[in-house]
């Protein structure tokens, strides 16, 4: 499962990126909102984290791109933010986000779960590399089980 994650605090970034390859995931990084369009642009992630308050293109901006994009509309992005709002023009955006929360009240446990809620239960991180490019075999044997 990849995760884009688009924060410009270095030190959160690197904190929460770190915990969550811990747990399985792939993190693409970005610093500022045109770094997760481009990260976005070149794969489509099974979830999104963002920042509202980032340069270049701040988190609302994000949103929209993602939601007005066929490729990416339906994928999940979770809010993860010390502020609710950028701005009032925005907030309409905003309320297509799957989740918000707030850095003061989040922890990695909460991001976690929430994560965990989104994706449902059926979906888990890749643990090995079959499991991410599996082999003619293994795809038939699901299908057979199917």
């Amino acid at each position: 499962m990849t995760i884009v994650y688009a924060e410009d605090n270095p030190v959160t970034l690197a904190a929460y990126k770190n915990r969550l390859e811990q747990e399985g995931f792939r993190v693409r990084a970005a610093r500022d909102g045109v770094e997760a369009m481009r990260v976005m642009s070149q794969c489509v992630p099974d979830l999104v984290i963002l920042d509202l308050e980032m340069p270049k293109f701040n988190g609302g901006e994000v949103l929209k791109f993602i939601r007005t994009n066929e490729s990416l509309k339906v994928v999940p992005v979770v809010i993860l933010s010390t502020n609710t709002i950028v701005d009032a023009t925005q907030e309409h955006f905003l309320e297509h986000a799957n989740k918000r929360l707030l850095k003061a009240n989040c922890n990695f446990p909460i991001l976690l779960k929430t994560i965990q809620e989104l994706l449902g239960p059926d979906k888990k991180p890749a643990e090995t590399v079959e499991d991410i490019f599996p082999t003619p075999l293994q795809v038939a044997r699901r299908f057979a089980h199917a």
